[in-house]
């Protein structure tokens, strides 16, 4: 079933960038039934949901700008994984996100093997940041929220 709705955050980078990261088909908080992180990778595969990048430069510049790529996972308020990728590239302009580009499917994945292959019950939260490489600037985000039962 996708579900309509969208998280949108939006935030000027600097003076010159503005932008915002969307995820298509999440609802503010997210129940999932399966406790098996593969299974949430299947649904952004299969474009049930689907991670929407869009920023512009105010003065209409079209080069390429390298971003840092971090996504953070907290379950039930405590910080259980992070990471951090550089200097990915990307054009103004609306851009589809491939979820391989965040960790946070692996992230859940090795919170899962601690436990058979299944993520604890409780609640997720899988921050998502992109942040220009070359700039003293505030990074564009959103966060989801997964409630395991």
């Amino acid at each position: 079933m996708c579900l309509m709705f969208c998280l949108a955050v939006s935030t000027v980078i600097g003076q010159s960038l503005s932008g915002k990261l969307n995820v298509e088909g999440w609802n503010k908080i997210t129940e999932w039934k399966s406790q098996e992180p593969v299974s949430l990778f299947k649904n952004f595969r299969d474009d049930k949901h689907k991670i929407l990048f869009r920023f512009k430069n105010s003065s209409g510049d079209k080069d390429i700008v390298l971003f840092e790529m971090k996504t953070t996972v907290v379950h039930n308020g405590k910080t259980i994984g992070s990471s951090q990728r550089s200097d990915w590239p990307w054009l103004p302009g609306d851009m589809y996100v491939p979820v391989e580009a965040f960790d946070f499917i692996p992230l859940l994945q090795k919170a899962a093997n601690g436990n058979k292959g299944k993520l604890m019950p409780g609640t997720y939260e899988i921050r998502l940041e992109m942040k220009p490489a070359q700039r003293d600037a505030q990074p564009i985000h959103t966060t989801l929220t997964l409630k395991i039962p």
